[in-house]
């Protein structure tokens, strides 16, 4: 009976006290069941949070946090990390709890005091909703492949077979093919270039020693070709150099190397981010333009094979612009 009359009582500290009292070790039946109403529970709920964790119920614990989050009260980082792994075996990423999440992970990526263990398993087990669309990106994850040489070198193996091994490779198990769905994940997203520090500011030397480290153990793993077209791809998003070049000129002189045509194939590859068609093929001739004077810039400067590529840009968009201006020939847009 004392169990079933618990159950009925609003879900406040006196009530968890009571079931710790009455119930002893019984208490996990009420916090397996209880409902949680959360608009009763006006004090501190980390007791509750604990229970919950406890007892199996760790999506009912996220939203104890979101909720002490909302009302502005001190959260405790330890519970988020424990909830957010607790719950991520089973979370649905199509799941409308998505924001939710999100908000607990920006929690751990703006407290000093996290972890970077923590903060990198909850990063990982959640990287499929940190895609910038509720403000959170995987920054710890970025940061280290931007950072560790070796990091980016194990992602890359994590996905791409070794041209150094013949055998057919067997099916691999699904645990497999999450692991490599999620390091596809992480290089698609990857904005932030090697030597890039998180006050804007770039250092030739670490970008430098960077790449040389991937390309030694890449070469000795069978990675390169594919390694460096995603290093080229990254590459995109360098900044320009302190005599107003518009790319840095250490990056410059990686991708106009005679022995980084990968490189540059994954600069061409990552020219364009998320676009609309426009029936006029306005965006495409801009684009066009724009990698028509970087290509000046850079052949100028003495980099020719990094200016044929950037060439190579500019006409395949002036392209692009033709071929869309034909196929909405005839349609009616005001002009």
């Amino acid at each position: 009976m004392g169990r079933q009359f618990l159950s009925y009582l609003p879900f406040t500290k006196e009530t968890w006290d009571r079931t710790a009292e009455w119930l002893g070790e019984s208490q996990g039946e009420y916090w397996a069941k209880t409902n949680a109403n959360l608009c009763q529970a006006k004090s501190d709920l980390s007791i509750a949070i604990d229970k919950l964790l406890e007892y199996g119920r760790p999506y009912t614990a996220i939203n104890c946090l979101y909720t002490m989050h909302c009302r502005k009260q001190p959260i405790n980082v330890a519970q988020i990390v424990n909830a957010l792994l607790a719950f991520s075996s089973s979370y649905p990423s199509s799941s409308s709890d998505a924001y939710t999440i999100v908000e607990l992970v920006k929690i751990l990526q703006e407290t000093p005091e996290v972890s970077p263990d923590d903060l990198f398993r909850v990063e990982w087990a959640y990287l499929p909703l940190l895609n910038g669309y509720y403000g959170a990106t995987p920054k710890l994850l970025e940061s280290g492949l931007a950072g560790d040489p070796d990091f980016f070198c194990e992602v890359i193996g994590l996905i791409y077979r070794s041209n150094k091994n013949d055998k057919i490779a067997d099916e691999p198990s699904e645990d497999r093919k999450a692991i490599a769905t999620n390091a596809w994940q992480l290089l698609h997203k990857w904005r932030t270039p090697p030597g890039m520090q998180s006050d804007g500011s770039f250092k030739n030397d670490q970008f430098s020693s960077w790449l040389q480290r991937v390309k030694e153990v890449c070469t000795e793993s069978g990675h390169l070709e594919v390694a460096l077209i995603h290093v080229g791809q990254v590459l995109i998003h360098s900044p320009a150099d302190a005599d107003g070049l518009w790319i840095d000129r250490t990056v410059a002189d990686a991708l106009n190397s005679g022995d980084s045509e990968e490189m540059r194939n994954g600069y061409y590859l990552n020219s364009r981010g998320v676009y609309w068609v426009d029936p006029k093929g306005k965006p495409e001739r801009e684009l066009a333009e724009k990698y028509r004077k970087m290509a000046d810039e850079v052949e100028n400067k003495g980099y020719q094979r990094l200016a044929v590529t950037l060439k190579d840009l500019s006409e395949h968009y002036d392209r692009e612009a033709e071929r869309i201006v034909a196929e909405h020939k005839g349609d009616d847009y005001d002009n």
